[in-house]
């Protein structure tokens, strides 16, 4: 009895030693195997943030494109505003200086009538490419200047603002 049992010990010994070599063997095939994708994965890293500084540049390239497209839409907006001008001024209403900045347009002048202005802001407003119109200050200006003949017919001085509405005219 004792012997077989002495026997089964050994074979049970055995089985163990077997077992844990087995997965020792899994184990270390395994961390080879994590090793493998840890240095593939450090590769793929290193791939996608040269994407991203590809991206980075692309976009950066198509925002120069873009600002370049715009300033070569908008060069002649001042030529197109000045052919315009004399159509959408009403008579009686009279320019005294035009500022042009960033799309929006600042006149001042003179006017015979308040529904003169009123008439030139529905021009433009009309006009296609210019709009949002706001009048700023409407007041009727004293003739005080020496040495100048009365006019006729009081002049108000108005301020209009409007602004360029479509960028490809």
């Amino acid at each position: 009895f004792l012997g077989i049992l002495g026997i089964a010990a050994v074979c049970s010994l055995g089985m163990v030693l077997l077992v844990n070599f087995i997965f020792q063997q899994a184990t270390a095939s395994q961390e080879q195997r994590n090793l493998y994708l840890q240095n593939e994965i450090a590769q793929l890293d290193a791939r996608i943030g040269q994407i991203n500084t590809l991206k980075k540049r692309r976009n950066d390239l198509i925002e120069r494109m873009r600002l370049i497209d715009q300033l070569q839409q908008s060069r002649n907006q001042a030529v197109h505003l000045y052919n315009d001008l004399p159509s959408l001024v009403t008579a009686g209403v009279y320019l005294d200086s035009l500022a042009f900045k960033d799309g929006q347009i600042d006149v001042v002048g003179r006017t015979e009538a308040h529904s003169r202005v009123a008439n030139m802001m529905r021009m433009i407003d009309k006009s296609g490419w210019l709009g949002q119109t706001s009048i700023s200050s409407i007041f009727v200006s004293p003739s005080d200047k020496e040495g100048e003949e009365e006019q006729p017919v009081a002049l108000s001085q108005f301020s209009v603002m409007f602004k360029v509405l479509n960028q490809d005219s």
